[in-house]
């Protein structure tokens, strides 16, 4: 599973920490939708909450966006989460 740096427009809130990519300050708190590539196909989720480095483009995702992007997958596989 991969991101794609396209996204719909950001809202920013508050600078948060240093970028674990390229050390930067300069990683906001965003909610923005967030369109990931699984396998071969492109899966658009709306208004995620994540910190995004205006340096390098990186984005950092919690628990709870993990948790969403973990469920599409596993019900792509056919599992049911644990």
């Amino acid at each position: 599973m991969s991101s794609s740096r396209q996204s719909s427009p950001t809202e920013r809130r508050q600078r948060t920490g240093v970028c674990p990519t390229c050390g930067s300050r300069r990683v906001v708190a965003v909610e923005e939708d967030v369109v990931l590539r699984i396998g071969r196909r492109m899966r658009r989720f709306e208004r995620i909450p994540h910190e995004h480095c205006l340096a390098c483009g990186e984005r950092i995702f919690g628990i709870d966006a993990s948790r969403q992007f973990d469920l599409v997958l596993l019900k792509r596989r056919g599992r049911s989460a644990a």
